[in-house]
Order: C-alpha cells, then structure tokens, then sequence
C-alpha cells in the first residue's frame, strides 16, 4: 500500500468549505445571481456570518426564488462593476 492510498477524502457542507479556507472575522465575496430578474447581488461578508443559520435561512429562499450563489475570494481593491 502505498501513501497515497491512505488519503480518505470527505465532503463537507458548505459551511464548514467555508470555515475550512477562512479564518472566521475573513472577508469573503459572495455573488447572488437572479436568473429571473437578471439582477446580480455582490455583498462582502465575514466568513463567521456566512456561517451563521440567519445567512443561510436568507440563502435558502433567494435559491428557491430563482438565485445562483457562489462565494469566493475577496480581495480589496479588486472588484468586478456593478451591474445597472
């Protein structure tokens, strides 16, 4: 057996993802897609707060109501136009 065979991989919810690559008080770009309205949300939020249930709950019926949502990295200085 080789070392490579005892690397086990998991999922993790997207919540612990989060956790995982960011420290809690990090800031973390999330993009909120309504492919319906065609509107785009950037807003830039603690990771700690992309943890919480209130985040979450609020993610959940944006999702249902036609929304995509990727989080990413935030880097100040950096930032993609607001869409009118």
């Amino acid at each position: 057996m080789t070392e490579l065979n005892l690397f086990k991989t998991r999922q993790l919810s997207a919540v612990q993802y989060v956790l995982a690559l960011h420290q809690p008080e990090d800031r973390v770009a999330v993009l909120v897609r309504n492919r319906v309205r065609e509107q785009t949300m950037r807003p830039v939020l603690s990771a700690e707060n992309i943890a919480s249930s209130r985040f979450k709950i609020g993610s959940r019926s944006k999702i249902i109501a036609g929304a995509d949502m990727y989080v990413t990295w935030y880097r100040a200085g950096i930032c993609l136009p607001r869409e009118e």
